[in-house]
Parts: structure tokens; sequence; C-alpha cells
């Protein structure tokens, strides 16, 4: 009796970790899209702040609109920032569909005919 207790009760507790787990990997999953994708857009925009700087050691170019191209630049990288968030829940709700729910274990064993 004690086994067959144990055996009914194990399906819905490994249920249960077998849910958590779907959900710590999309978490973790979503979490290095947004740290990847920050750093990515982090990256294009110290190349732009870079090479606007670079044009100023440059006396061919005319600098006189430096302010208007940097404040372009940041704009530019702030928008992407407040995408970050939107582009993680995506990934998240992309992954948990991706690894699908698990298939529901047949409870009762069919009887062998005699």
């Amino acid at each position: 009796m004690a086994t067959e207790d144990t055996t009914d009760a194990a399906g819905p507790v490994r249920d249960l970790v077998v849910e958590a787990a779907r959900t710590q990997l999309a978490a973790v999953s979503a979490g290095i899209r947004f740290w990847a994708a920050w750093v990515e857009s982090a990256d294009r925009y110290t190349k732009a702040v870079g090479a606007e700087l670079a044009r100023l050691e440059d006396e061919t170019e005319q600098t006189g609109d430096l302010a208007a191209r940097l404040a372009d630049h940041t704009r530019a990288y702030l928008r992407e920032m407040t995408t970050l968030p939107t582009v993680a829940v995506q990934h998240f709700n992309g992954e948990l569909e991706k690894i699908g729910r698990p298939k529901r274990r047949r409870t009762r064993a069919a009887k062998v005919k005699e």
C-alpha cells in the first residue's frame, strides 16, 4: 500500500519539478538574451560616440553639429534600451513554447487480453 501511495504522489511532484525547471530555463535564457542585446547596443553606441570624437581630431571634418550628432546617438541608444524588457519577455514566452509542456503520462496501464 505504501508503495502505491508513493507512486501516486510522485506524478504531481514530478510535474511540479518539471514545470519549475522549464520556467527557470526560459527565465535564464531570457536574461541572457537581455544582457546580450544590451551589450550589442552599448557596443554600437560607444563605437558611434568614439567615431564622433575621432572626427574632432580630423581638421577637415566639420564639428559644428557635434552636439546634435551625439544627442542623436544617445537618443537611439536610449530608445534601444527601452525595448530590451519587451525583447526579453518575448524570448521568455518563446522559450516556454519551444520547450513545450510535457505530455501527461498514462495513469492506467492497458489490460492484457487472455
